[in-house]
């Protein structure tokens, strides 16, 4: 029947309280009778223009028992008959937010008008909502409170006869709704990653869907898109062809609902955020020079030393290596390794340059070493000590020491016993850097010292015994 339309049955006998028609328009005579006899059709109506059309009619015969024909139907059988069900409910699901929701049951017995129809919901009794001689029960704007099981039961008054029974569930559907949805507009990256949310609740739980461009990711086969139930759609190493709208649609039962975004991916040319810098460092130590660039996509880092390439992403050489962060690391750096070295860093949107010097200076080593020495009691005794050093590597007046209190130059310093030997302690005094001369007149001059030279270029100690 078209939407707008109504229907109804033309009878022959107005016998309302054993005639029902149902929720689907059917015709239902109970305890028919011989006044049940007779021709019936549907007429439909078209409610919004007044067009009606009238069915092909029918005609009902009621069979009368020869033993009460001719008789009135109060003179039917005396003998009750027990209910049945004609009509049961139907488990019945409804869209949350809808005006009403009815459930039907149509019965049958004799004597029909004994008849009871009463509903029950958690076998508590419903009393509001009963209509149509208790044939139907209509749930006024209806929520998750009304979800349940209900029961119609239909008995005979004044009867023992067994009542009759019929189940039908109500639940409730809710259409999706969103709890995290993304931005109408992101940006991202290349070669970054972009998480886009979409969270969705809804009676049943719905199905979240993803689409690109009006094109289901399922379709797409991407594996950098990955769906995260706890959060949504994952996109890995962005690329420039990422760029589109994506669509999040849930549905359920009740309905569907979408948000969309547009994933814009943008493109940056290389820029230094740490450009590498001078670095001195000594002979055989490590020399790392940091390179640290961004842009997008990420730029490609290639170290040179002079038009010779000594690191990259597909190859480096021997003791050369290209670090995460783009700086290079020398292990062990050599005397050699003096001079100028440039960071290229390089995108699809251009390429940049810096360059800075490594130093390499010569290990500070005791060239001299003081040697054990025996000496007469009352005499003094010489203890000689010479360092060679890198010839930029400032010493204490170069022979001195005590000469400038600058911790930034070369020097010698003695120590008696781990402790420092000050000139004129103990009848101690040093005529040059390297050179210690020590009275020896008490025992306590006697013993272990040591010569320790301490510059920029390394440290190195030795260590002499003077006895008697």
């Amino acid at each position: 029947m078209p939407q707008g339309s109504s229907a109804c049955v033309s009878l022959p006998a107005p016998r309302a309280s054993v005639r029902a028609i149902t929720l689907e328009n059917q015709l239902v005579v109970l305890a028919t009778a011989a006044a049940d006899a007779g021709r019936y059709y549907v007429q439909a109506v078209n409610e919004k223009n007044g067009e009606n059309k009238s069915s092909p009619s029918i005609y009902l015969n009621v069979a009368v028992n020869k033993k009460y024909r001719g008789s009135h139907d109060s003179e039917a059988p005396a003998d009750p008959v027990a209910p049945v069900i004609v009509i049961p409910p139907k488990n019945t699901t409804v869209v949350a937010g809808v005006s009403e929701a009815t459930l039907e049951c149509v019965a049958n017995a004799r004597p029909v008008e004994k008849l009871s129809l009463v509903w029950r919901r958690n076998t508590v009794e419903v009393a509001s909502g009963v209509g149509s001689f208790g044939r139907r029960l209509t749930i006024l704007n209806p929520t998750s409170a009304d979800v349940g099981m209900y029961v119609c039961e239909a008995s005979l008054l004044d009867s023992s006869v067994k009542p009759a029974e019929a189940r039908a569930f109500l639940s409730i559907t809710e259409a999706p709704y969103f709890t995290a949805e993304p931005r109408r507009k992101m940006m991202g990256e290349v070669e970054k990653s972009v998480d886009i949310q979409c969270q969705a609740r809804g009676v049943p739980m719905p199905k979240l869907e993803w689409y690109k461009n009006a094109v289901p990711l399922s379709k797409l086969n991407n594996p950098r898109y990955k769906v995260i139930s706890s959060m949504g759609l994952q996109v890995k190493k962005l690329q420039p062809s990422d760029a589109g709208i994506f669509q999040c649609f849930a549905r359920n039962s009740a309905g569907e609902a979408q948000v969309h975004t547009y994933l814009d991916i943008t493109s940056m040319a290389p820029a230094f955020t740490a450009a590498p810098v001078d670095i001195t460092v000594t002979d055989g130590a490590v020399a790392t020079f940091t390179c640290q660039v961004s842009g997008a996509p990420n730029p490609a880092i290639i170290w040179k030393r002079d038009t010779q390439i000594l690191a990259s992403g597909s190859m480096q050489i021997s003791r050369f290596t290209l670090l995460e962060s783009g700086g290079l690391q020398i292990q062990p750096v050599a005397l050699q390794d003096t001079g100028m070295y440039t960071c290229y860093a390089a995108n699809s949107e251009g390429a940049i340059n810096a360059s800075a010097s490594l130093t390499v200076w010569s290990r500070t080593s005791i060239s001299r070493p003081p040697m054990d020495r025996r000496v007469i009691k009352g005499t003094t005794a010489i203890l000689e000590c010479g360092a060679t050093h890198d010839p930029r590597v400032a010493f204490d007046c170069d022979r001195v020491l005590f000469c400038s209190s600058s911790p930034s130059l070369g020097r010698y310093v003695w120590k008696k016993d781990e402790e420092l030997v000050r000139p004129d302690q103990r009848g101690a005094y040093q005529p040059a850097g390297g050179l210690l001369a020590q009275s020896v007149k008490l025992v306590r001059d006697i013993g272990d010292y040591t010569c320790d030279v301490i510059s920029q270029a390394g440290n190195d100690p030795r260590r002499p015994r003077l006895e008697v």
